[in-house]
């Protein structure tokens, strides 16, 4: 039987218990951890509780030798994949599904607490947040805004945007909230939007962690806030009074 296992959002504590115990019985176990950061503490962490060695796999790993390296194994075997997260959340990983629907191999997903309902501890409501995007960074030859569309998209219905902020894991390159600030306030200037200095945001970094950090302010203020190591998302936010309430007295 095929496992798809959630973490929850920050290391490994926020698995479940059916999906602990589900870890616990498994002939094989894999984590992938490019659409998440997952230190390498928490997996060796993980690896202690289940007294089991943990496999890492890459993004190639998982969308080109799924079949060889563990779909196949789960027709004669129990094989878990943990995922940050919800292992359904923004991801690609439906297609495995699929893949063991067309072999017959039965399968299993066991849910967590996703960004999309824990970026709720800012006051935010989770039925005002429209369409997510994400901000890559820019490259030679490579310069989308079609992100910036997307959060002006949702500035008009009065709806809140999630801005994931890019991760190139094999390069060691993880963008900052300030870094994500400053690609938002140029395209804004050169289409003459109504992002600037003065617009509020809020900034989030390690959400779920014993450290995390949760600031409301200016782009201005958090331009020159240090919000620590990574991983970092931002959050432009388009404000009932009661939400602007909760943020600036909790978060400011």
């Amino acid at each position: 039987m095929f496992y798809l296992i959630g973490l929850g959002i920050y290391g490994w504590k926020g698995l479940s218990v059916e999906g602990l115990n589900a870890c616990k019985n498994a002939d094989s176990m894999f984590i992938e951890t490019y659409t998440n950061i997952i230190q390498k503490e928490y997996i060796i962490d993980l690896e202690k509780t289940i007294n089991k060695k943990i496999r890492e796999l890459s993004r190639d790993d998982v969308e080109t030798k799924s079949e060889e390296l563990f779909i196949d194994k789960s027709k004669k075997s129990d094989v878990c994949l943990l995922v940050g997260g919800d292992p359904l959340t923004a991801t690609t990983h439906i297609e495995l599904l699929r893949l063991c629907k067309e072999k017959g191999i039965k399968f299993k997903v066991v849910h967590a607490a996703s960004i999309y309902n824990s970026v709720c501890e800012t006051g935010l409501h989770v039925y005002k947040f429209g369409k997510s995007c994400s901000i890559p960074f820019p490259e030679p030859h490579y310069n989308p805004t079609s992100f910036f569309d997307i959060i002006e998209q949702n500035q008009k219905i009065e709806a809140h945007t999630i801005v994931f902020l890019d991760i190139k894991k094999d390069q060691d390159k993880y963008m900052t909230i300030s870094e994500g600030l400053n690609i938002l306030l140029n395209i804004s200037k050169e289409k003459k939007s109504f992002f600037n200095d003065n617009t509020k945001v809020i900034g989030i970094a390690r959400l779920g962690s014993p450290d995390q950090v949760i600031r409301y302010g200016s782009v201005k203020e958090l331009l020159n806030f240090d919000f620590g190591k990574n991983p970092h998302i931002l959050i432009v936010p388009k404000m009932g009074k009661i939400e602007e309430e909760y943020a600036k007295e909790l978060y400011s």
